[in-house]
């Protein structure tokens, strides 16, 4: 019934009523795009392509999609801040933001940005989430216990393999990065290595792109940010000197591979998971911006190293009601990792 109604308030143009109240543009964030989701559980960070392509139209019909460039100019000359406008964003750095995305964004003409963790694309690893999803959902075992968070977990159906999935993966948000990864490769060790190279093969919507890949979408029209080194999240738990190490390793790992990295985005994005080191750290490793997930429209009156985002529901009605209200008293709502 919800969607029916936004449906029906979308066509008769109520909708367009809410958007009066706007201070501003939006930044929008995606992770993947996929054509073919096999698992939802397993690939929740990819988007349909049929939904992502009804949204791109949406937006190609209702809003104005500028570059992150321009927003910043926008911000520093304090002009040119309409409600309508909208900055698209992809996290993390996958495959198909190269295969699905970028050619998609190159024939409709329109401006993206992509920030990649730079470890991840280096070495070709996977992130810690998939490893966990994919374990818990995909051990033949009925039970695992973690000694990296002493617990003992039920997986005798799937509602509680997806229960320790989700428990497993809250714990990685507020770990320093090295308790995230004794968990990370305690998840790969319920699996033996055949089963992993079956599932990366079914599930190569995970694949992070190459440095090779990542200059390729900057031929489609891409601007490359960072995402952390090890898409750490910069939280107070962290150490200082990591969330230092962190920032610098990921902005020097762009500007060599590929040129000037003016932008970042805070893995996991909300006010709690970034530090005020990590909050000074951004300054003082030059960044131009630095991008949170606190669900706000960007006014000039931004901090501009926390700029609000939002999540692009994959849901299209909820899209919709969702792009024509205007976010400026949206609290920060917690989004997947």
């Amino acid at each position: 019934m919800l969607r029916l109604s936004r449906a029906v308030s979308r066509y008769c143009g109520v909708q367009r009523l809410f958007g009066l109240g706007g201070k501003g543009p939006t930044v929008l964030f995606y992770h993947g795009v996929e054509e073919n989701i096999i698992d939802r559980d397993v690939q929740m960070l990819h988007m349909p392509l049929r939904v992502f392509e009804k949204q791109i139209a949406f937006l190609r019909q209702h809003r104005e999609v500028i570059s992150m460039d321009h927003l910043y100019e926008c911000i520093v000359n304090r002009y040119g801040l309409e409600p309508r406008q909208v900055v698209l964003t992809f996290d993390d750095g996958y495959k198909n933001n190269l295969r699905v995305v970028a050619p998609l964004m190159k024939a409709w003409n329109l401006p993206f940005t992509v920030f990649v963790s730079t470890r991840h694309i280096s070495e070709s690893l996977r992130f810690p989430t998939y490893y966990i999803r994919a374990a818990t959902l995909y051990t033949e075992k009925r039970h695992i216990h973690l000694n990296s968070v002493q617990k003992t977990f039920d997986l005798t159906t799937h509602k509680k393999r997806l229960a320790a999935a989700e428990t497993i993966a809250e714990v990685t948000k507020r770990a320093p990065l090295e308790l995230v990864k004794r968990i990370t490769a305690e998840c790969v060790d319920q699996l033996a290595p055949e089963k992993w190279a079956e599932l990366n093969a079914r599930f190569s919507s995970d694949e992070p792109m190459s440095w090779d890949d990542v200059i390729r979408t900057t031929s489609m029209g891409a601007t490359i940010g960072s995402h952390c080194h090890d898409h750490c999240v910069l939280h107070s738990n962290q150490p200082d000197e990591e969330v230092h190490r962190q920032l610098a390793n990921s902005k020097a790992a762009v500007e060599k591979n590929v040129g000037e990295c003016k932008y970042m985005a805070y893995p996991n994005g909300r006010v709690d998971d970034v530090s005020s080191v990590a909050h000074s750290a951004a300054k003082f490793a030059q960044f131009r911006m630095a991008f949170s997930t606190v669900e706000q429209e960007v006014t000039q009156e931004v901090d501009s190293f926390l700029v609000p985002r939002i999540f692009a529901v994959p849901e299209y009605e909820e899209f919709c009601y969702q792009q024509q209200r205007p976010h400026h008293r949206l609290a920060a709502l917690s989004v997947p990792y």
